[in-house]
């Protein structure tokens, strides 16, 4: 009697994270090879007829190969259900006749599944997003019948009358005897609002710990000498700095690169480890290095902007 196949034979799943893919052409031909023995299936993403897709070639190519080191024929195996869904852009920088420019590549999450041609039950295609609807002409009224239903719409009451507006700060004179101006703190410190702006929860540490504050932006001023040596720009303007946080004598930094396969994260933090060192009150660090959501140019402040422009840039 045949020995019956291992219970992971019932489904093999294989999946690619960030796929260089057109989730709408990838959705488009994975639809034409559902329900297809993978043999045939990879020859028609690769040759055709129909939409042709390599990408999704190459995986059905790691399937081949991974239902082969199982024990399984690939020539049995059904293509049985996927989904591909858009994922975050890779972006990389391209030279070209002494003009820098940014290039992004789209990549989508697909995951493939293959069964046994015998436990095979056929399933629908993988659907398209579905458009959104547009809204209603009319707002139904209360107990109006909508689709079988009755739809309760609660009272309006009358809004209220507006409030008064808050008093103003009390004025404080100046030593002088001179004309008293109204107290604000961002105002008289233009750096602290840029700061807060970006970390919304800077002025609560800043109030609970002036200390560890005061420590926080030494670090991202010297952060701001750690220069990338592709762009050839600060990394505090180039938006990679996503984080400071300092614990005692201890930071830990939460960066990001153009993309998760820049080969400098050691180099960077190299370069960290030698800007930090002049630090008062700082002994030790870390970085955490972050890639969702990915870096994006917009990240880049206006005054990395200015400087890429300056070495030739197009921003």
């Amino acid at each position: 009697m045949t020995a019956p196949p291992p219970a992971f034979a019932a489904a093999l799943t294989i999946e690619e994270p960030s796929l260089r893919l057109v989730d709408r052409d990838g959705r488009t031909a994975l639809r034409a090879v559902i329900g297809q023995p993978v043999i045939p299936a990879r020859a028609r993403l690769r040759f055709g007829p129909g939409r042709t897709c390599e990408p999704l070639a190459r995986l059905l190519d790691r399937a081949v190969v991974q239902a082969e080191q199982a024990g399984l024929d690939p020539g049995l195996l059904i293509v049985a259900d996927g989904s591909v869904q858009a994922g975050e852009d890779i972006v990389r920088m391209r030279r070209s006749h002494g003009v820098a420019d940014w290039i992004a590549s789209p990549t989508c999450l697909v995951r493939i599944t293959l069964r046994p041609a015998g436990l095979h039950a056929p399933v629908g295609p993988p659907p398209e997003p579905p458009a959104p609807e547009a809204p209603a002409p009319d707002a139904p009224v209360s107990g109006a019948p909508v689709s079988g239903m009755t739809v309760a719409v609660a009272p309006v009451s009358e809004p209220p009358s507006s409030p008064a507006p808050p008093p103003a700060a009390p004025p404080v004179a100046s030593a002088g005897g001179a004309t008293p101006v109204t107290a604000d703190p961002a105002a008289a410190d233009p750096a602290t609002a840029v700061r807060e702006a970006a970390d919304p929860a800077a002025a609560v540490r800043e109030a609970a710990d002036p200390v560890t504050a005061v420590r926080e932006a030494a670090v991202r001023e010297a952060l701001s000498e750690v220069i990338d040596p592709d762009l050839g720009v600060n990394i505090v303007d180039l938006g990679f700095v996503r984080a400071v946080t300092v614990a005692g004598q201890t930071v830990a930094i939460t960066m990001t690169l153009t993309s998760a396969a820049c080969p400098l994260t050691s180099v960077m933090e190299s370069q960290i480890q030698a800007g930090l060192a002049m630090v008062r009150g700082i002994d030790g660090f870390r970085v955490d290095w972050q890639w969702v959501p990915a870096w994006r140019p917009a990240d880049i402040t206006d005054a990395g902007r200015e400087q890429l422009r300056a070495i030739g840039f197009t921003i």
